[in-house]
């Protein structure tokens, strides 16, 4: 139960870095002139540094399987792991436009 813990809390903690870039990245184009406004996918690559938050607690959820944690918490840490991999790799900050 530990292991399924500890992926949570670093899920929640992805998910949050996550949102907060997407926020700073509308936030930065919203502002941007059409230069850089046009070559902003760039600076979407420089921010998927992060994703290893993502894939750690992925890797503590397949660990958690095998320890045959409850199975509810190894379906709730796999489904924050995932999140916290797609808010960082989708574009979600382009929804906001």
């Amino acid at each position: 139960m530990l292991i399924s813990r500890i992926s949570i809390i670093i899920s929640l903690i992805g998910i949050y870095i996550a949102i907060s870039i997407q926020y700073n990245l509308f936030d930065e184009y919203q502002t941007a002139t059409g230069k850089t406004q046009a070559l902003y996918g760039i600076k979407h690559l420089m921010q998927l540094d992060y994703i290893f938050i993502g894939i750690t607690s992925f890797i503590l959820s397949v660990i958690s399987i095998f320890k045959k944690e409850n199975l509810k918490t190894i379906i709730l840490t796999l489904g924050l792991s995932i999140s916290a991999i797609l808010l960082l790799v989708l574009e979600v900050w382009k929804l906001f436009l």
